[in-house]
């Protein structure tokens, strides 16, 4: 699946370069603007997660949200009319997912939630959470890292009795969705994680931040909100 986005993004440059040429030679008359490029930096992530991610609605409305700002910023569509839109794009999407997820029962989603690979030697956890409020405890087993994708509904993830050696990390993926990592006051935490319209909010009472064990927040929060506390 990786090596498919990898040839998709190539070939979608590829094009980009050769219609790039071909306005700027005249051999086809129309006018290249880079303006409003940055937009692209939201519609090709959203166009690999197609093929990439299981979860096919947010990475349909994120696409949406890119060309509707792209349309904005050429103002071929005014920003009163994009937030009509986009607020639009958002109310359909929820509908989607309430026709399309199907509620499980808890013992089959934990089964899948708590789906691991082994990476670099460590045991990683994959938990996908989408739709609906889920709560995860590792109290008690060795924890070495998890890759966290969370859309339209809330996940907890609760550190507390963990086996921390020395490092662990948790990298996220969320989007239209609240996450919640409880931790011990004895646990080292340090936060990398990039928000857009969301945010990561520190209500730990003892903000330790360095010294072992040791966990790493990395990741990216899109309209959506991440809490750390005890």
């Amino acid at each position: 699946m990786k090596q498919s986005c990898k040839i998709i993004l190539g070939l979608t440059l590829v094009a980009a370069g050769v219609l790039w040429i071909l306005a700027a030679t005249g051999v086809l008359n129309f006018s290249f603007s880079t303006k409003g490029w940055w937009t692209l930096f939201i519609i090709v992530p959203c166009f690999i997660g197609l093929f990439s991610d299981k979860d096919k609605v947010g990475p349909c409305v994120g696409i949406a949200i890119g060309v509707l700002l792209l349309l904005a910023v050429r103002d071929v569509i005014n920003w009163h009319m994009f937030w009509q839109i986009a607020v639009a794009l958002l109310i359909i999407s929820f509908g989607v997912q309430l026709i399309l997820f199907r509620s499980c029962h808890h013992a089959h989603c934990e089964a899948h939630e708590l789906k691991s690979v082994v990476r670099d030697g460590k045991n990683i956890r994959r938990i996908e959470s989408a739709f609906g409020k889920q709560n995860i405890s590792f109290a008690g087993e060795t924890f070495e890292g998890a890759d966290v994708q969370s859309s339209f509904g809330g996940l907890t993830l609760d550190m507390n009795g963990a086996i921390i050696t020395d490092e662990a990390f948790i990298d996220l993926n969320v989007g239209f969705s609240g996450v919640v990592i409880v931790v011990p006051e004895d646990l080292a935490v340090q936060v990398s994680v990039s928000s857009g319209f969301g945010g990561v909010t520190d209500n730990r009472r003892n903000k330790l931040g360095t010294g072992t064990p040791r966990l790493i927040i990395t990741g990216s929060v899109g309209f959506g909100g991440v809490e750390i506390r005890n």
